[in-house]
C-alpha cells in the first residue's frame, strides 16, 4: 500500500479541529477516516480531555482505537481518578502504562499530582516518551521495569505484535521479540515519598503478574491503604498459589473488590466470571480494590 504525506497532512488538520472525542458518531469522521487509514504515512497528534497523545496508525498499536473509535473508554475509572484528585493530591502509579492514557489524564487534572509510570516493553516505552515530549507536564516519573515483587533482577520480557499483550508473566501470542528487562518493587519506588501527603492510586495492567506487583508493595498499602484498580484476567489464575494469595491479602489487609457498578464482589465471583467467559476472552475489565472502612472507600462510594 503506497502511504501518502499529503493525505496524512490534510488528515491531520482535520483533527486539529478539536478534541478526538468530538468526532465519534460523526459519520463523516468515519467515511474519512475508512478512507485514508491505509495511506496515512505517520502517527498524528491527537486532542483529548486535557492533553495530546499520538494516534498510531498500527493496528497493532493500542493508540490506534483512538482514531478508530474516537475514544479512549474506561469512563468509570477516569471518573474516580477525578473524584479522587478533586479532593486530594494523588500519587497515582500506573503499572503496564503503555502509551500513557492514565498517566497523562491524572497529570492533567492538577499539576500537584504526582505519577509514577511504568512499562516493560522497550518499543512501547518509546511511545510513551514521545507522547510526555508533546505535553508540558512536570509531574511524571518514567521507568522503563517489569513492576514485581523483587527489585534489580533482569527477566525474560516477551514483546507481542500487538503492544497490549506483551507481558513478563506468559507469553500465549504471536511474538514479536523476547528482551531482558530488570524488575522494580513499587515499595521501592516509593521509598522517598511522603505517603500521608497522598491519596495513593495504583493501577494494575501488567497481564498476569499484578499479583507479584501487590507483593512488592506491601509496605505501601501498609502505609497508606491505596486504592487499586486491577485488570482482572485469566492469565492471573493459570497460577494457582495466586488464587490463595489474593484471598489472604484481602482478609489480612482488610481489601474488598468492588466493580465499576459500585458492587461488592468476594474472589469466587471474580473466578466465576473468568470462568464463563468465551474462550477467545481472557479478560473481564478493571475491578477496584479498596480498603473495608477506609476515607477512600467512602470517598468512592459517595455520589458527590
Amino acid at each position: 500500500m503506497i502511504k501518502s504525506d499529503f493525505l496524512t497532512f490534510i488528515f491531520q488538520k482535520y483533527l486539529n479541529k478539536g478534541d478526538i472525542r468530538d468526532f465519534k458518531h460523526n459519520f463523516i469522521y468515519y467515511l474519512i477516516f475508512r478512507f485514508v487509514r491505509n495511506f496515512l504515512s505517520r502517527d498524528l497528534i491527537l486532542q483529548i480531555y486535557n492533553f495530546k497523545v499520538y494516534g498510531s496508525v498500527n493496528k497493532n498499536k493500542t493508540s490506534y482505537f483512538l482514531l478508530k473509535k474516537c475514544e479512549f473508554g474506561d469512563y468509570h475509572e477516569l471518573y474516580i481518578i477525578k473524584k479522587y484528585s478533586d479532593l486530594n493530591k494523588l500519587l497515582f502509579i500506573d503499572c503496564g502504562c503503555n502509551y500513557g492514557f492514565y498517566s497523562f489524564y491524572t497529570a492533567s487534572l492538577s499539576e500537584k499530582n504526582k505519577i509514577i509510570s511504568i512499562e516493560a516493553s522497550k518499543d512501547t516505552s518509546k511511545e510513551f516518551n514521545k507522547n510526555l515530549n508533546l505535553n508540558n507536564f512536570k509531574n511524571i516519573n518514567f521507568f522503563n521495569n517489569a513492576v514485581s515483587d523483587i527489585s534489580k533482577k533482569n527477566i525474560s520480557f516477551y514483546e507481542s505484535v500487538n503492544d497490549w499483550e506483551s507481558s513478563q508473566a506468559h507469553y500465549n501470542f504471536a511474538i514479536n521479540s523476547e528482551l531482558k528487562v530488570e524488575t522494580i518493587k513499587i515499595d521501592n519506588i516509593l521509598g522517598n515519598y511522603l505517603l500521608n501527603d497522598y491519596v495513593v492510586v495504583i493501577k494494575l495492567d501488567i497481564e498476569g503478574n499484578e499479583i507479584n506487583a501487590i507483593k512488592g508493595a506491601l509496605e505501601v498499602i501498609k502505609k497508606s491503604d491505596p486504592l487499586i484498580i486491577m485488570e482482572f484476567s485469566k492469565y492471573i489464575f493459570k497460577n494457582r498459589d495466586n488464587i490463595n494469595y489474593l484471598k489472604n491479602f484481602l482478609v489480612k489487609y482488610d481489601y474488598s473488590i468492588y466493580d465499576t457498578n459500585y458492587n461488592k464482589k468476594n474472589l469466587d465471583d471474580i473466578l466465576n466470571m473468568l470462568k464463563n467467559l468465551k474462550k477467545r476472552y481472557k479478560t473481564i475489565g478493571n475491578f477496584y480494590l479498596i480498603k473495608n472502612f477506609s476515607k477512600n472507600l467512602k470517598i468512592f462510594l459517595s455520589n458527590e
